[in-house]
């Protein structure tokens, strides 16, 4: 038997529901929100009513900053001995994990967000659909390489039409981030060596002076961040860095342009901004159908003290109320854009002109980056 608070401690939650990629499948267990290793991670007790030897499912875990910020503004890296570092682009999007559970000695194959159990589908993001649009002919090639490999896979779903800080052109599109074994070990897009699934873009590799590399990491992505309409940037989130150490372990450090990061080490009620704010109520919806300010202060509280949180009660609401209007302006956008039944790419003028009848002058703009992004 797993003891759930051994491993958990009281941080997690129990579930109960459908596997929408195994419609039969009634699985229920409990999820880890504790911001460790475990984050994210289920025990599956029972499927379709029926107990079974709890299964443990690691997941895509919380990664660190390689230093402690000071209040000075200084910073206390703490890089352990590395036999190697390898970078790669940092996307802004949603963590999807695909994993095995097993039932009356079959493996069944299925899909999760971070602090879900499986992908599912609301008002405020059909992560379900979406991730089935790019991603279902490669299911048989990402079983195949989950077997082969050993491991969970971990993937981010990204562009135009799933939308947090960072706008993408691209409407919507995949890629292979890294592996996680059921011991928690991570394999890194060279570890794993799949060329037959979209992969994240390798920047080079790193061997000596690595604060002075993290440091003109973060010049070059900040360098490539703009600012655009509304809490919108364009750029590159950031950079992540796979340490191999030297008991061949792989710890993943963030690396995010000076402007993002210093939403979380600002002066004043410890950095927790609205930039902040907005991003985590992105995140929330991934997450849950309720968009409460009770789920919302849950989610902060993995980088913020309590506190802190509460003094930001009041922005909190704003900002969940910015994107539920944001989500629900995009989706009538899109709707209104299918009904007229005329790609924008053959004839924009008619689509614009059909479109502008329903809209604000001064929302046209937007209106028409919304279009576009469907692609």
């Amino acid at each position: 038997m797993i003891d759930i608070k051994s491993i958990f401690g009281n941080d997690y939650s129990e579930f109960c529901e459908v596997d929408p990629f195994n419609v039969k499948n009634k699985v229920e267990g409990y999820i880890s929100r504790k911001p460790n290793q475990y984050y994210g991670a289920l025990v599956i007790t029972k499927v379709n009513n029926k107990e079974v030897e709890p299964q443990l499912v690691m997941a895509t875990p919380k990664m660190y900053y390689p230093f402690d910020a000071q209040e000075d503004g200084k910073r206390n890296y703490h890089f352990p001995s590395a036999k190697s570092i390898e970078v790669y682009t940092k996307l802004d999007g949603t963590n999807i994990l695909s994993y095995f559970y097993y039932f009356n000695d079959y493996r069944f194959l299925t899909f999760k967000t971070r602090l879900r159990p499986f992908l599912s589908s609301s008002k405020f993001g059909d992560f379900y659909t979406m991730w089935n649009e790019v991603a279902k002919d490669y299911f048989n090639e990402i079983k195949k390489k989950m077997i082969e490999k050993n491991c969970n896979l971990s993937f981010e779903l990204f562009g135009a039409r799933n939308p947090h800080l960072i706008a993408y052109k691209n409407s919507l599109d995949f890629v292979l981030l890294f592996g996680v074994t059921n011991v928690g070990n991570i394999l890194s897009p060279k570890d794993l060596a799949i060329d037959t699934l979209p992969n994240v873009e390798f920047c080079g590799k790193i061997d000596r002076d690595y604060v002075w590399n993290y440091e003109e990491n973060q010049k070059k992505l900040e360098a490539s961040l703009v600012k655009q309409e509304g809490e919108y940037y364009t750029g590159d989130e950031g950079a992540v860095w796979y340490l191999k150490t030297l008991d061949n372990r792989t710890l993943q450090l963030k690396c995010k342009p000076g402007t993002i990061e210093a939403i979380h080490f600002s002066a004043g009620a410890g950095g927790l901004g609205k930039n902040t704010i907005i991003a985590t109520v992105w995140n929330a919806l991934e997450n849950t159908d309720d968009l409460t300010i009770e789920f919302v202060k849950q989610l902060l509280l993995e980088e913020f003290k309590p506190e802190v949180i509460e003094a930001k009660t009041y922005l909190i609401q704003e900002c969940i109320e910015y994107v539920k209007n944001e989500s629900e302006f995009r989706h009538k956008v899109l709707e209104d854009y299918k009904t007229i039944g005329i790609n924008i790419n053959l004839d924009k003028r008619s689509v614009m002109r059909q479109i502008s009848t329903k809209y604000p002058k001064d929302k046209m703009g937007k209106v028409y980056s919304i279009i576009v992004s469907l692609g």
